[in-house]
């Protein structure tokens, strides 16, 4: 009854690429909440609004 290994990392061989492509998705992270605070900045100071109306 071998049970899950969840939290256990053992041996896993990782491919090369493998630490630039989780190094991507946390700047891509990084990137999306500094765009939802901006978002929620421009929306609460009224400085937003809908494209073209000035």
């Amino acid at each position: 009854m071998g049970g899950g290994s969840i939290g256990k990392r053992g041996d896993i061989q990782y491919e090369p690429w493998y630490k630039w492509g989780v190094l991507f998705l946390y700047i891509e992270m990084l990137i999306a909440i500094g765009v939802s605070i901006y978002s929620l900045y421009m929306a609460f100071t009224g400085r937003g609004g809908f494209p073209g109306k000035h």
